[in-house]
């Protein structure tokens, strides 16, 4: 059984960890931007951080940990890292996204409210008075014409004599 370090080193183990643990919830939180919410993309980016918490965790362990081993305040301050990011700095965060997001698109929905949105009410009302003038057009062109009876004439009127 190996030794316990010393107080200082558990620390500064635990303070790796929590840095970590940040780092793997920042990428999977970018990934997450980048590819979109979504049950089953939420679970295979979930199980990749989780892979990559577990294989920086280990590999932390062997390399520069004071103790050499993988220990359970190691996985805790990992897992509290990944949790202070979710929590602490992701809304903010997401917040200013949309804000400069927000603020880079208002010249667009300027434009599209004040120059788009008025031509397109302009083209519809167009196209709709167009329409109805065919339509007009149509009724008093059908309206000139007489009803064909079923009969065919063979003479003209003018012309039948009565005996």
């Amino acid at each position: 059984m190996a030794a316990a370090p010393a107080a200082a080193a558990v620390w500064a183990d635990v303070l790796w960890c929590l840095g970590l643990g940040c780092l793997v919830w920042a990428v999977r939180d970018g990934a997450e931007l980048l590819l979109g919410r979504g049950p089953v993309r939420c679970f295979v980016l979930d199980l990749l951080a989780f892979t990559a918490g577990a294989v920086l965790l280990v590999g932390f362990s062997a390399g520069v940990s004071a103790a050499g081993l993988a220990r359970w305040y190691m996985a805790a301050g990992l897992a509290a890292g990944a949790l202070a990011w979710q929590k602490a700095v992701v809304p903010p965060l997401h917040h200013l996204a949309a804000a400069a997001a927000r603020l880079l698109l208002a010249p667009a929905r300027w434009c599209q409210r004040h120059i788009a949105a008025p031509l397109r009410s302009t083209l519809h009302t167009r196209l709709a008075m167009r329409k109805k003038s065919r339509n007009c057009r149509a009724a008093r062109k059908k309206a000139g014409k007489s009803k064909k009876t079923g009969k065919n004439q063979l003479q003209k009127k003018s012309k039948i004599l009565y005996n």
